[in-house]
């Protein structure tokens, strides 16, 4: 999973729970919002500031935010890499915990076609 989608995922948590933020906290978050590269965050902040989620959490294959299924290819390609993954529905980020990636299963592997032999049929 990209680091930066744990990153949101906290900001995204502290901007939902409108806490009284300290200056210790505010420090944090500042901090934390350096991590995060501008793109990213920009895209992030328009959905929080829509009061829709920045970051969805994956279940079973299932977008979070929007609660549409995922295509399969999505699914096993954010749960694999370190590349960020965005639903295409919504436009969240999609997180991917650590049981939704033993939950996918390992590519099979790809066997050859079976090849048919041309029978020729005697017409009697």
């Amino acid at each position: 999973m990209n680091p930066f989608v744990e990153t949101l995922y906290v900001l995204q948590r502290c901007a939902l729970t409108h806490a009284q933020t300290t200056p210790g906290s505010k420090a944090s978050i500042a901090e934390l919002r350096a991590s995060v590269p501008a793109p990213v965050l920009a895209h992030f902040d328009r959905l929080i500031v829509r009061d829709r989620a920045g970051v969805a959490e994956v279940h079973h294959g299932v977008c979070g935010a929007c609660h549409l299924r995922l295509p399969a290819a999505i699914t096993a390609v954010g749960v694999n890499c370190d590349d960020l993954q965005m639903c295409e529905s919504c436009g969240a980020y999609l997180m991917f915990p650590a049981e939704e990636a033993a939950a996918v299963p390992a590519p099979a592997e790809i066997r050859p076609r079976r090849r048919y032999r041309a029978v020729a049929v005697a017409l009697a």
